[in-house]
């Protein structure tokens, strides 16, 4: 994974880089002391049908219409125009959701941030569909957009959206905007802050190591917020973590550098990434400076700007992961070189290709994590070692395997509220 080691460029000469004033001001100890915006038919263009056993195949990303999944904040909607080969056109809702569902003039297809769908479609010729009824309901994974479950029409019965054999199935580029683990180092003290990003908001709230963990929380006057994931990583080498965005629509990167007391936006003049694909940003080759990354989580394909190589592009075909997969990428070896690695969002497997091995393979003994935990791996204690840890989506639980503790599992309760 190491490139070929070159001169380290300052920070105003890395041509990959154009820089931008910004009126952000220093933050509480010079520290920090930001609606989604979908393509049109946000459906998968393989991944599109549903079935019904009474009107046949349902096409979710037809030609001339399709379905869009929105994440407006707290409130996530469907719209657009689903296509049936034998009953026509069916929509989703009446404009802009979410749907009251109470008249004629407000119905349509809601979506909580768990994934549940809820409210009516509308087919001019068999009327109502139900996304939520008695005996069933239809889901979206908030992790990898793949719907599941039942609909059901009056005058077309069930609708299906997942099969095994024949295998169908309608999958979605959204993703639930829900608060992500943005853990690192912020304040250079060498221990990794536990840290909240709420995409939903361009809220940041951090509990630095280096003021007894004391709460910070900042919008950083803008930068992030919906449809902007979260890639801190200590971009500029002075051994402080820089709060950073990334766009999976456009492929858009901004850093704010703590070097430059976080009054600099940098923004990557060359887009890295895009739909279907995450931000995995890490030092890879060893020379102290983040490099910028990405994992395509269907394909487990990697994309590394490797800084000691002046930023060109490497592609790692199926390094690692794939379907189910998140890229949990740190130094978990303690050589300075980030390790590969990927996470299981369904059982809690973590999975390692570790530099000091020759990038060998092998999985972690034991568990951790899995259906409802995000993966929060940094080096919490200081020791120079990632320590694999996770947090709860719908509790204040941690969960973290200190590397200086033997990796056994240790239960956290940390708020942010």
């Amino acid at each position: 994974m190491a490139g070929p080691r070159r001169r380290k460029l300052k920070v105003r000469n890395k041509n990959v880089y154009s820089t931008r004033a910004s009126e952000i001001g220093l933050f509480l100890l010079a520290f920090f002391a930001a609606g989604v915006v979908f393509a049109n038919d946000n459906i998968d263009a393989t991944n599109k049908f549903a079935w019904s056993e009474n009107v046949g195949w349902q096409n979710w990303a037809p030609t001339h219409g399709g379905v869009t999944v929105h994440d407006g904040g707290a409130n996530y909607y469907l719209s657009g125009y689903v296509w049936a080969e034998n009953i026509g056109w069916i929509r989703m809702g009446t404009g802009v959701g979410p749907y009251a569902n109470t008249a004629a003039d407000n119905y349509g297809v809601n979506l909580d941030a768990n994934g549940n769908l809820s409210g009516f479609a509308w087919s001019e010729t068999y009327g109502w569909i139900n996304f939520n009824p008695t005996h069933g309901q239809v889901t979206i994974n908030t992790t990898t957009g793949s719907f599941d479950g039942y609909a059901w029409g009056e005058n077309i019965g069930w609708v299906h959206f997942k099969n095994a054999d024949p295998a169908y199935n309608v999958c979605t580029s959204w993703r639930a905007s829900i608060s992500s683990g943005v853990c690192a180092d912020y304040d250079g003290d060498g221990k990794a802050d536990p840290a909240v990003y709420d995409e939903t908001t361009g809220t940041w709230k951090v509990k630095l190591s280096s003021a007894n963990y004391y709460l910070f929380i900042t919008t950083l006057n803008g930068l992030g917020g919906p449809g902007y994931a979260s890639v801190s990583a200590d971009y500029d080498g002075d051994r402080k973590a820089d709060p950073a965005v990334y766009q999976e629509t456009t492929g858009k990167w901004i850093i704010m550098l703590s070097s430059a007391n976080y009054e600099v936006l940098i923004v990557l003049t060359q887009t890295l990434g895009g739909t279907g694909y995450s931000g995995m940003p890490a030092d890879y080759d060893g020379d102290r400076y983040a490099d910028p990354c990405v994992y395509q989580r269907d394909t487990g394909n990697w994309r590394v700007m490797l800084s000691s190589a002046n930023y060109y592009p490497l592609d790692l075909v199926g390094l690692l992961g794939g379907t189910g997969y998140m890229a949990v990428a740190a130094d978990y070896d303690g050589d300075r070189l980030a390790d590969p690695a990927i996470y299981s969002e369904s059982n809690g497997y973590w999975i390692f290709k570790l530099s000091s091995t020759g990038y060998i393979t092998f999985a972690m003994t034991q568990t951790l994590g899995g259906t409802g935990y995000i993966p929060v791996p940094a080096d919490y204690d200081g020791d120079g070692l990632a320590d694999p840890a996770v947090m709860s989506q719908t509790s204040n639980e941690w969960i973290v395997m200190f590397s200086s503790g033997g990796y056994t599992p240790v239960h956290l309760t940390i708020s942010f509220e």
